[in-house]
């Protein structure tokens, strides 16, 4: 009698072991696919029997037989030996812990189901696709993603090329921030899915500045003469000359006026040219470049002087 026990014990305690020796494995599916859970087991007696055990549902098969959603779950057995089961249509439903084991409770195979999604951007809790901010303030940029496993999160800036700034996380700082930052900024989320991109500008604003190639310009009555000045801001400002009497240059008879851009940066240059024959003494003076911005003006003046020199010729500065 005692003898049987300590049979029947040693039995016990080596299925105990066995089972607890079964390592999860870890299978990743996105909602909507299908997903295989596999188990052999050899050496059945004909009075076995292999069943699927769920962490939420309970007894999910016994045999083939499916108790449990039976419109998506079923069991194959491509061979003698095999017992998988077989999810058709993943949900969170579904996510959790299996265990396929005999009808004695010996554990054959064991199996955590995770739902995983690629990153999202979450746009209400991340920084618009826009944002402004004054020089020297100190901005966030603010990245957030949805996802499983949780995505990680590194930082792009868009110039010529792509370059990578070595920052990772859901935040981009900037410290003090300069006019120079303005442009754009990629945000990459990534995990064992998939990556996302999402894209912010950010424009720094500034007070307007002005300044003239020029100082002080000697020239002959009736003398070709360029007037050029740069006049740079956040936003862009409107960017003119003035003459002596304060009246706006415009393209006319006596100046050819041309206003460039210096692609996305903030910045106008600014070239009135007189034309030949048109300077009288009468327009010498002060000419005054203007920069009219969102929240100041800057001038700065270039004195126009009548040249005592007998030399003649162009005056073009540029």
């Amino acid at each position: 009698m005692y003898y049987r026990a300590w049979i029947l014990m040693t039995i016990c305690s080596s299925v105990v072991t066995m089972a607890s020796g079964v390592s999860p494995q870890k299978l990743l599916k996105r909602r909507g696919e299908p997903a295989t859970l596999m188990c052999l087991y050899q050496g059945m007696e004909a009075s076995t029997t292999i069943r699927w055990k769920s962490s939420k549902e309970g007894l999910l098969t016994n045999g083939i037989i499916v108790y449990k959603n039976t419109n998506n779950l079923e069991v194959q057995k491509p061979t003698q030996n095999d017992w998988n089961l077989i999810i058709k249509k993943v949900d969170d439903a579904f996510a959790g812990d299996y265990t396929c084991e005999t009808s004695t409770g010996f554990v054959i195979a064991r199996w955590t189901l995770e739902i995983v999604d690629g990153p999202k951007i979450i746009h209400e809790s991340s920084s618009p696709d826009h944002v402004t901010f004054p020089e020297e303030s100190s901005p966030e940029l603010l990245c957030k993603f949805s996802g499983v496993p949780k995505p990680t999160v590194r930082w792009y800036r868009v110039l010529t090329d792509v370059v990578d700034t070595g920052i990772t996380g859901e935040k981009l700082r900037f410290p003090d921030v300069t006019r120079y930052a303005s442009g754009s900024y990629t945000c990459v989320g990534t995990n064992k899915v998939s990556s996302f991109n999402y894209t912010i500008d950010l424009k720094v604003t500034f007070p307007v500045e002005v300044d003239v190639m020029k100082e002080e310009i000697s020239a002959r009555k009736g003398e070709v003469v360029s007037l050029v000045c740069v006049v740079q801001g956040q936003p862009i400002p409107k960017a003119y000359w003035t003459n002596p009497n304060g009246d706006k240059i415009i393209n006319n008879w006596q100046f050819e006026v041309v206003e460039e851009g210096d692609g996305d940066n903030p910045v106008r240059f600014v070239t009135a040219t007189s034309k030949p024959g048109a300077l009288g003494f009468h327009d010498f003076g002060d000419y005054t470049c203007v920069g009219d911005g969102d929240s100041n003006t800057a001038t700065k003046v270039t004195q126009l002087k009548l040249s005592s020199d007998p030399a003649s010729g162009v005056i073009f500065y540029n």
